[in-house]
């Protein structure tokens, strides 16, 4: 029995290799976090309004565009954040979720005119690697 295991074994290594080269990666397009992705958007925006932050006499207002992720087209649960660069100063920044665990983002503008259209590219952001970057835009009030 011993030994027709040990035959076998070769001939089952070997087999194991047939229809590796069939696999075509780059045909994987179904993957938000990466950056050939091809799907459906994957933020929306929520919201605008302003927020008044700080203590008197240090008080600030700021423009809050809220938008969310559609975590509906991953393909497993991840930790992730998302990469925003405002297209109007082409600063950039990470952003958490807020609340955590949620898929709701915030992003902050101190300097904003009401009326004004603000765009962001936003994408998915994990293991320091960045998917496919998308603009939203929202009229800031």
């Amino acid at each position: 029995m011993k030994r027709t295991l040990i035959l076998l074994l070769p001939a089952v290594l070997a087999l194991s290799g047939c229809y590796k080269d069939e696999t075509d990666v780059a045909s994987w397009t179904n993957n938000p976090f990466d950056p050939g992705y091809t799907g459906p958007n994957v933020f929306s925006v929520d919201t605008t309004y302003i927020e008044t932050g700080g203590v008197p006499p240090n008080t600030f207002i700021r423009q809050v565009v809220e938008f969310r992720v559609n975590s509906g087209l991953f393909l497993a649960p991840n930790a992730y954040q998302v990469r925003v660069k405002d297209l109007d100063n082409g600063q950039e920044q990470l952003l958490s979720q807020y609340p955590v665990g949620s898929d709701l983002f915030r992003y902050y503008k101190l300097d904003f005119t009401v009326g004004q259209e603000l765009c962001l590219e936003a994408a998915l952001s994990n293991e320091l690697s960045d998917g496919r970057p998308e603009t939203i835009c929202a009229t800031l009030q």
